[in-house]
């Protein structure tokens, strides 16, 4: 069976069209949609983008922590978001506004990706990189054969393509049954979902005000309780996401060094735990391949000796290094043996007939 991975550089990668400029902004379209439009890479998804600003103002609780995310050096890539988010994680145990701040992370994440997400659509009009890949994989995949895709995203853009092949995503349970060949897992959640709160909330905190809501729960999220009961939503409307009339809270993972928990139902991870024993092949696209729960759930399920894969990563700044540093980790916990690396970002995987040639009859992928 089939896995593909996709990490932040697909989703920034995902136009065939218009290709990745690492150039500061300028004249060059690629440019101004870099700086404007294409969903960010995890250095930048606290960009001082116009977008983000004017998100950042709808929750004030985490501006104090805006610059150390700006960092030059998370930008050169120096140090990693995830670390100093695992900082600041860290300091809340002994410092309570900082639960404050993260709980304001999640509302912001939520509502920069939704609105990217948005522009970045009516630039590419569906045109995604991602839709010739589902496309490719069910035109050549076994019969009969599931194929899991598994995304680290909080982006939409891969249901959208998968949406276009005719396997709608309405319900929790699409994500894993009915959805045709393919299976999907967002172990880091997902824009559109959100998760209700057990929590009572004021009677004098209006229900249908979005933004005082929010608040409220940000400023409480020391005290708040959150359900594991995840549901559908409309990211700028989560107050009643399901009808119950419960508010409901961001079903986002922040992005922290070493992560041990999920961000989904269980009932997915339980189905993703069944079908890894099963993985033959695996392709890895933008991922940096640094969530250590998830190479725990590939190390306790997958086969590694029955395991080949291949890496795509680009050939922008730091792209070698970031390609080395994932084949270390499939090596070192014994994932996949000597996984190929592609000297090619998403776009030239896919231009450049690579993956036609990952997939074809020569290749195991048919044994």
């Amino acid at each position: 069976m089939l896995m593909v991975i996709f990490g932040a550089g697909a989703s920034f990668d995902s136009s065939p069209t218009y290709g990745i400029n690492e150039e500061p902004p300028g004249s060059n379209a690629d440019d101004r949609h870099n700086a404007y439009n294409r969903l960010p890479l995890a250095k930048d998804l606290f960009a001082n983008r116009p977008l983000f600003i004017n998100i950042l103002d709808r929750f004030p609780q985490c501006k104090a922590i805006v610059p150390r995310l700006r960092d030059q050096a998370v930008l050169t890539g120096e140090k990693s978001i995830e670390a100093l988010l695992k900082e600041i994680e860290d300091e809340a145990v002994n410092y309570p506004p900082a639960k404050r701040e993260l709980a304001a992370v999640q509302c912001y994440l939520q509502s920069a990706i939704w609105n990217c997400e948005h522009r970045w659509k009516a630039v590419t009009r569906g045109i995604t990189n991602y839709l010739t890949l589902l496309r490719e994989v069910r035109r050549t995949r076994k019969a009969e054969e599931p194929v899991l895709l598994v995304t680290f995203n909080y982006d939409t853009l891969l249901e959208d393509a998968l949406e276009q092949l005719g396997f709608e995503v309405r319900s929790m349970s699409d994500y894993f049954s009915g959805r045709g060949p393919f299976i999907l897992f967002k172990p880091h959640g997902s824009i559109n979902w959100v998760r209700e709160v057990d929590s009572d909330v004021p009677a004098n905190v209006d229900h249908r005000d979005q933004l005082a809501l929010q608040s409220y729960m940000i400023e409480n999220a020391g005290e708040l309780k959150i359900s594991d009961r995840f549901v559908f939503c409309i990211p700028d409307f989560i107050a009643n996401a399901n009808g119950s009339g419960r508010p409901s809270f961001p079903a986002i993972a922040i992005p922290v060094e070493k992560k041990q928990v999920f961000q989904c139902p269980t009932q997915m991870i339980d189905e993703v735990a069944k079908l890894l024993p099963t993985v033959t092949r695996v392709l890895i696209i933008g991922w940096r391949g640094t969530e250590e729960h998830f190479l725990n759930l590939l190390k306790g399920h997958l086969k590694p000796s029955a395991v080949s894969g291949c890496i795509v990563a680009g050939d922008h700044t730091g792209a070698e290094e970031t390609k080395r540093n994932i084949y270390r980790a499939l090596k070192t916990n014994a994932l996949v043996p000597n996984p190929r690396l592609e000297h090619a970002g998403f776009t030239q995987f896919i231009l450049g007939r690579q993956l036609e040639q990952w997939l074809a009859p020569s290749e195991p992928w048919y044994r």
